[in-house]
């Protein structure tokens, strides 16, 4: 049994410019206004802050992270009351 290959097809130029001029050329004429780059740049900015407060409130609603943030106020607190008496004996002891 012999393949058989399917017959090629040529097509033929029907224009006169090659797909690298016409790019080229469209690349050339096309030339954005800072108007527009400065107004699709205040909406991009707009949306991702939209997101990164919708990701930081979720963020803040999961019981990890909060109960992590109650350990930290926790050692902060603690740490504060460690350190007043070390801060005023020092206060003391330059007199």
């Amino acid at each position: 049994m012999a393949a058989q290959s399917a017959p090629k097809v040529v097509l033929k130029s029907t224009t006169k410019m090659s797909l690298n001029e016409r790019f080229t050329n469209m690349l050339k004429n096309k030339q954005p206004t800072p108007v527009n780059i400065r107004a699709s740049m205040q909406q991009q900015q707009q949306l991702a802050s939209a997101r990164n407060r919708r990701l930081a409130q979720q963020m803040e609603n999961r019981p990890s992270v909060q109960a992590a943030l109650k350990l930290k106020q926790g050692v902060c607190h603690l740490c504060g009351l460690f350190l007043l008496p070390m801060s005023i004996n020092l206060s003391f002891s330059d007199l």
